[in-house]
């Protein structure tokens, strides 16, 4: 029951964090790595869609119905983020970095299904 609410509010929390770095105006930052925008998106998302699946197997649902809702959670997520982003000044809808989004959290909710195998302490008793 603790790791549900442990899970839900890494989720919300995680969540928060990408909008509010989604939120910034004009990001300076260069990174001398080709795609490296694309690998963030992937990155952070893959976050988002293992802890939305973990939420999910936490409450109950087997593992790949839990991995699908996780990747469903980051596909909606990614397509509101990126239209958000439409009015952030210095930032785009683009639908690729949605694919980028899409790819990460399908990714990392499918880690959601194997892990715990090899890591039981990522789940209750």
């Amino acid at each position: 029951m603790i790791r549900k609410r442990i899970y839900l509010a890494l989720l919300i929390l995680w969540v928060a964090f990408t909008f509010l770095l989604t939120s910034i105006p004009n990001p300076e930052i260069e990174v001398p790595l080709p795609y490296a925008d694309k690998i963030a998106h992937f990155g952070f998302y893959g976050v988002m869609g293992f802890l939305c699946a973990m939420w999910r197997r936490e409450c109950g649902s087997p593992a790949m119905m839990a991995a699908l809702a996780g990747a469903g959670f980051v596909m909606f997520v990614g397509s509101v983020d990126e239209i958000h982003q439409y009015w952030i000044p210095g930032r785009s809808l683009d639908l690729v970095d949605w694919i980028a989004d899409a790819a990460g959290g399908g990714i990392g909710a499918l880690f959601s299904a194997f892990l715990p195998g090899l890591f039981p302490f990522l789940m209750s008793e």
